[in-house]
């Protein structure tokens, strides 16, 4: 397909931000870095070497229950940390005032309508999704494709039990609450909704038409997607986890999104670790696992700054499969 990368990139959302809103078509009407042979790797790293550590972590936005219990150690960490680290802290989000600038550019001006901008065949095809899921054939017309693409995938998500509910960082910000351990956020709700309307909001409406028919054409492939994401969650391998990753192309679309979602955010992510790493403090931090991998990761950002970077294993596993 003619926008392939985009279109992979834009699916690479929920490993890249948290879950700011959920959204429906409803709702719109200590260790050491070298495993033994035996150990088991987590996706988790401690990064050592300033006046505080750091135990990174690599969210999934979204989970079903039998992710959990986590592994126990996973959980000791946390437990022992000074400060859970989030790319938001939930507990200081709007999530009224980011669906409203999300549908503000989601939505077409009055008297305009999808129909208007997606060919014969991506309109014939949102018709019939439409019918099969008990839907009025108009039910999403005032909304840009790129925005009913994103509502399909994430019913698809639904559909197999995925809820951000369950995601990784979800979980530990309920425990934090819980324990009234204190949260910092490296972002802001508004950012990311900001950031992921403005960025869709610019694809052309030839680059949205594509995007919404591959999502209703493939809409089970989020699944499959998020399979093997979490398949390379549990084995701790970074490597399987970055070729599941978007990676910069010719196409300047794709790049802008790369800059954007990833390399701006980790860059800026990376500073703030920094200057809390040369605090006297233990912090448990957990981000999207597609932030900390590859040469423009997390990681490798803070190593380059002169941090030791290492990864945690675990004996045995001690979790579901």
């Amino acid at each position: 397909m003619k926008n392939h990368h985009l279109i992979s990139a834009l699916a690479g959302l929920v490993l890249a931000f948290s879950p700011v809103q959920p959204w429906s078509l409803d709702s719109i009407a200590t260790a050491a870095a070298d495993p033994a042979p035996t150990g088991h790797k987590l996706f988790l790293w401690r990064v050592s070497g300033g006046r505080g550590t750091a135990y990174v972590l690599g969210s999934i936005h979204v989970g079903k229950a039998d992710l959990y219990p986590l592994p126990r150690g996973i959980e000791q960490l946390f437990e022992s940390s000074d400060f859970l680290v989030e790319e938001i802290d939930v507990s200081k989000a709007d999530p009224a005032a980011d669906r409203q600038l999300i549908l503000a550019r989601a939505r077409y001006p009055d008297g305009d309508r999808l129909e208007n901008h997606v060919s014969d065949k991506t309109s014939l095809a949102l018709s019939i999704y439409l019918q099969l899921t008990g839907r009025q054939p108009g039910a999403v017309s005032s909304f840009k494709p790129w925005f009913v693409a994103w509502l399909i995938r994430n019913e698809a998500l639904r559909l197999y039990g995925f809820s951000g509910m369950k995601g990784i960082d979800t979980h530990f910000a309920v425990e934090a609450a819980a324990l009234r351990k204190p949260v910092i956020q490296l972002e802001t709700p508004s950012l990311q909704a900001n950031l992921i309307s403005s960025l869709n909001s610019s694809l052309s409406d030839a680059q949205q038409d594509e995007l919404l028919l591959s999502s209703i054409l493939q809409a089970q492939n989020a699944a499959r997607y998020l399979q093997a994401a979490f398949a390379a969650w549990r084995n701790g391998d970074a490597a399987a986890m970055e070729r599941l990753t978007p990676h910069r192309d010719r196409d300047p679309q794709s790049q802008l999104f790369q800059d954007e979602v990833y390399y701006k955010r980790n860059a800026e992510m990376a500073r703030q670790l920094d200057y809390y790493m040369n605090t006297p403090h233990k912090y448990f931090v957990v981000v999207g696992a597609a932030h900390l991998i590859g040469d423009h990761g997390i990681l490798k950002l803070l190593q380059d700054k002169g941090f030791q970077i290492d990864q945690l294993v675990v004996k045995e596993r001690d979790h579901q499969s």
